[in-house]
C-alpha cells in the first residue's frame, strides 16, 4: 500500500490569509449592545469609487444583519468629507441627523500605510517510495523520502484602517461606543477586498455593540 504525504507551505498559509478577519483589535467603549433605528456609513477616501463601494457594502451587511442604514454618499450630502468642522458646526451637524432619523453613525479612516515583510515557514514533503528487493516482487519495501522547503519571505504594502460607531443619542460625555483596527494587505480587488472589510466590520459590531431586536 502507497501512502503519501505533501504539505506545502506556502499554499497553506495563504489559504490562511485569505480566510482570516482583517480586524486585528477592537473595543467595545459603551460596554453593552445597543440598538439603533438608523445608522449613517461613512467611509473617509480621497477615491470616490472605493468610498462609495465601501459605504454600499457595509449598508448592505447591516441590512442582512436587520440593521437600517444609509450610505453618507447618498445622503442628501448631508456630510461634507472635504470640510474642517469646527466644534459649534459639528453641534449643529449632530442635531440636523438625528432630526433626519440617524441614531448611530460609523466612520472608517485610513490611518496608516506602511511596507511589510512576512516570513512564511518552511515545511517538509515526505513521499513513500517502493524499493525493488532483488527478483522476489518489484514493491516489497516502501521507504520514506523527505524533502524540505526553506522559509520564504514575502513582502508588500499593508493598510491599516480604523472603524467607529458612535451614537448620537447618547447625552452624557463621549458618544463613542465601539472602534477597531484592520489591516488590509496588498488588496487586489477592490470588490472583493471592501465586501470582505464590510463583513468583518459588521460582524463585529453586531457580536459586541449593536442590538437587533427582534
Amino acid at each position: 500500500m502507497k501512502r503519501k504525504t505533501v504539505f506545502t507551505g506556502t499554499i497553506v498559509v495563504l489559504l490562511l490569509s485569505a480566510c482570516s478577519s482583517y480586524l486585528t483589535s477592537s473595543e467595545n467603549v459603551g460596554k453593552t449592545k445597543k440598538p439603533y433605528e438608523k445608522i449613517l456609513v461613512v467611509g473617509r477616501s480621497k477615491d470616490n469609487t472605493a468610498r462609495i463601494k465601501f459605504e454600499n457594502s457595509v449598508v448592505s451587511q447591516l441590512t442582512e444583519a436587520g440593521v437600517k442604514g444609509t450610505a453618507s454618499h447618498a445622503a442628501n450630502k448631508i456630510i461634507d468629507l472635504n470640510k474642517k468642522y469646527s466644534e459649534a458646526e459639528l453641534a449643529t451637524l449632530k442635531k440636523t441627523l438625528m432630526a433626519s432619523g440617524y441614531d448611530g453613525v460609523i466612520v472608517t479612516n485610513l490611518i496608516n500605510t506602511e511596507e511589510y515583510t512576512d516570513v512564511i515557514p518552511g515545511n517538509t514533503s515526505t513521499a513513500y517510495v517502493p524499493t525493488r528487493a532483488g527478483r522476489f516482487g518489484r514493491y516489497l519495501v516502501y521507504y520514506p523520502v523527505t524533502r524540505w522547503e526553506p522559509d520564504q519571505l514575502r513582502s508588500g504594502t499593508k493598510y491599516v484602517f480604523e472603524s467607529s460607531l458612535y451614537r448620537l443619542t447618547e447625552d452624557s460625555g463621549d458618544n463613542l461606543q465601539w472602534i477597531g483596527r484592520f489591516e488590509v494587505k496588498d488588496p487586489s480587488n477592490l470588490t472583493n477586498t471592501v465586501n470582505k472589510y464590510a463583513k468583518d466590520l459588521t460582524g463585529a459590531l453586531v457580536k459586541s455593540s449593536i442590538s437587533i431586536e427582534n
